[in-house]
């Protein structure tokens, strides 16, 4: 669902129980660009054990890599790439 900074500041008590009780997700809108959003607790330590995840793995491969011969990458490059 995507809302209007408006919409969001008169709704915003009905948006965050909206969130709480059935995970719902709402997008802010401002003069017609996405900007940020409105996500249940749960789904924000959901993303962040992803990122977590992508982190590992990424620095594993970047380890993998600078074991190689030839030009090294960093993390934050390989971040870039993927």
């Amino acid at each position: 669902m995507t809302n209007s900074i408006t919409q969001v500041r008169n709704n915003l008590s009905n948006i965050v129980n909206r969130a709480f009780n059935i995970n719902e997700r709402t997008i802010i809108a401002k003069k017609g660009k996405n900007i940020a959003a409105i996500i249940s607790i749960e789904d924000l330590r959901t993303l962040e054990k992803l990122e977590k995840a992508e982190d590992m793995i990424l620095a594993e491969m970047a380890d993998e890599a600078m074991q190689e011969q030839g030009e090294n990458i960093s993390l934050a490059e390989m971040k870039k790439i993927f």
